[in-house]
């Protein structure tokens, strides 16, 4: 099955990705953006759309192929988007998994910013080695990135807080880090996250879980199996320990809540059950991660 519909990748052509804080004090040449006309050096086309500028329309191509088409250009801003994807055991978890969500989320946010003529670059480490793609520019490089997340294999222990700080220590990335992920750590999921807030990154996290994370519909005697370092125990389920457990989640979500605020983070949660169109078109836009 295709990541995103063809109906809705006409859609997110229509978006594109926000920088809040990378907007100003960006020296020449750092970053690109699409401005219509703004350069002499075309980039890439795109569909019109009701509104776009009459002027910007390409009459050779219509011409030949009897397609509205709208000419983008370079100008001397350059963004980079880093998408990271944790594929550890965990987020192979919920009917759709957690990790399909995120992947299509990724997919989606890839699109806008390939659509926008930003580079892009995805990264997941993981069992079995990092997956990735680098610097792909221009929309026909999406399909590059759709088949990179398709492929990611989902397993392993969660290794997203040592492989973040190596990644960004060698790599010193700049621009927008967008990271799917369901946040759960033994230790809290803001061990994930501080290497995220150094450098010249602008961080989103979108994180995934499930209705049955949220609220849990277990009952009776269970043997409870973690699915990254496979410990179990044995537990019976009653409204008490129901009632304790949702105690507990409300901390780590306010605790992590409160990590991310405090270092501008942005942060935006949704289910498995979360319709994609829904989680993109509003749930981001919201986020201010989309315009």
């Amino acid at each position: 099955m295709a990541l995103l519909e063809p109906e809705f990748l006409a859609r997110l052509e229509r978006l594109e990705i926000v920088a809040r804080r990378l907007r100003r004090g960006v020296q020449r040449g750092e970053r690109r953006s699409v401005r219509r006309g703004s350069s002499v050096e075309f980039a890439d086309h795109r569909p019109y759309g009701a509104g776009d500028d009459l002027r910007f329309l390409d009459w050779n191509l219509y011409a030949r192929l009897d397609k509205l088409m709208i000419k983008l250009f370079h100008d001397e801003e350059d963004l980079q988007i880093h998408l990271v994807l944790d594929r550890s055991a965990s987020m192979d978890f919920g009917d759709p998994s957690k990790v399909l969500v995120a992947k299509r989320v990724l997919a989606a946010l890839g699109y806008v910013a390939l659509a926008g003529l930003n580079r892009v670059s995805l990264w997941s480490p993981g069992e079995g080695g990092d997956v990735g793609v680098k610097n792909l520019r221009g929309i026909r490089s999406a399909e590059r990135l759709f088949n990179a997340l398709e492929r990611a294999p989902v397993g392993g222990a969660t290794g997203l807080d040592e492989s973040l700080r190596r990644w960004i220590t060698t790599r010193r990335p700049r621009g927008i880090l967008i990271l799917a992920s369901d946040l759960l750590h033994p230790d809290g999921s803001w061990q994930h996250l501080r290497s995220i807030v150094r450098g010249g990154l602008e961080p989103y996290c979108v994180r995934i879980l499930t209705p049955a994370e949220e609220a849990p519909t277990l009952e009776g005697d269970l043997r409870l199996v973690d699915s990254e370092d496979e410990t179990a125990v044995e537990i019976s389920i009653t409204p008490a320990l129901l009632r304790r457990y949702q105690a507990a989640r409300s901390d780590y979500d306010r605790q992590l809540d409160q990590f991310c605020r405090s270092r501008q983070i942005v942060l935006a949660t949704a289910t498995t059950d979360t319709p994609l169109e829904t989680l993109v078109l509003e749930s981001l836009r919201r986020s201010g991660l989309l315009k």
